[in-house]
């Protein structure tokens, strides 16, 4: 698909509210930007007519996020991956799957539907919005939708910055153990850095470290939900495209010695375009949509943040990490 004419003005605009949304991110740094930047594709969609845009929206949402996908292979860590050993390798793969499985499980109870559901759990148990994105690109998942998730998510992670470094204080945890905690129950990259940084160097180099370990767990869960959402056959029938180059990007990644400028400039690439992509889904979502879903998702959300912070600390000293 190529932008000309109209579309590629429209498109224009896209890439001017992703660097607004960017710009907000340097004076609260704790929400993404790839938040920002749903809410004001949102804001932009309802306040505009976009009836003349339309192959930009489509544009950004699809080739432009799948994009991102791809390039979130810069984000995987295999060292980190190995340094948490075999003990919190185990400890953090049965964290991940519980949390999916059981919020799935448990939205069905909510009366959530089940692409609003999954996206929800796959936000929670790996790394937020960026979940939320990866997962939304391989599923039929509305936009309205995955704009739920990604606000239920992102609120959730920010109370996470502010709530477990006191929480984590009050039970007389050490650094070590906060920043595990930290690194298990927060969604967002960003959001774990914030809040492990206000603890301690020592708490802040164990949350990354659990964190990374649960990014890569993406991987695993894109290939299955890619398979699962298009029926029956063959993996490679059955997988789109954009999710093999996802994983040969991070096997690449992995396998060379890239200078870390290259590395950096991958990842801030993948949450570039991701923002992109967000922002165009934004664009299509109306109003009366987000309040046609109600409350009960949010009181979904507000229930597995406190369910899933309890379960992450309690894996975490189970295993002693």
């Amino acid at each position: 698909m190529k932008l000309t004419g109209t579309n590629l003005k429209y498109f224009s605009i896209i890439l001017v509210g992703v660097g607004i949304a960017y710009l907000i991110n340097q004076f609260e740094g704790a929400i993404s930007p790839l938040f920002f930047s749903m809410v004001l594709g949102i804001i932009m969609g309802n306040a505009m007519d976009w009836s003349k845009g339309k192959s930009a929206i489509t544009f950004a949402s699809r080739k432009v996020l799948r994009l991102g996908v791809v390039f979130l292979g810069f984000q995987i860590s295999i060292d980190k991956f190995i340094e948490v050993g075999p003990r919190g390798l185990l400890a953090v793969a049965l964290l991940v799957a519980t949390v999916f499985v059981t919020l799935r499980l448990f939205s069905q109870k909510f009366g959530i539907s089940d692409s609003l559901g999954t996206l929800i759990a796959g936000g929670f148990a790996i790394c937020g919005a960026t979940a939320i994105a990866a997962i939304s690109s391989t599923r039929k998942s509305g936009d309205k939708d995955v704009s739920y998730a990604v606000a239920i998510v992102t609120l959730c992670g920010t109370l996470s910055v502010f709530v477990i470094p006191l929480l984590a204080t009050f039970l007389g945890l050490s650094d070590p153990t906060i920043g595990a905690w930290i690194g298990a129950a927060v969604h967002d990259v960003g959001q774990v850095i914030a809040a492990a940084s206000m603890v301690s160097d020592e708490a802040l180099d164990s949350a990354v470290i659990v964190k990374l370990t649960r990014v890569v767990l993406l991987i695993p869960l894109i290939l299955f939900l890619a398979r699962g959402s298009v029926g029956s056959g063959s993996m490679r029938k059955a997988t789109p495209k954009f999710v093999f180059a996802f994983v040969a990007c991070a096997l690449i990644v992995n396998a060379l010695s890239l200078p870390e400028s290259i590395v950096d400039l991958g990842k801030e690439s993948s949450k570039v375009l991701l923002s992109i992509g967000l922002f165009g889904m934004g664009l299509s979502v109306k109003w009366s949509q987000i309040r046609a879903l109600g409350a009960k998702p949010l009181l979904f959300g507000i229930t597995a943040w406190v369910g899933c912070g309890a379960f992450a600390l309690a894996v975490i000293r189970g295993v002693g990490l």
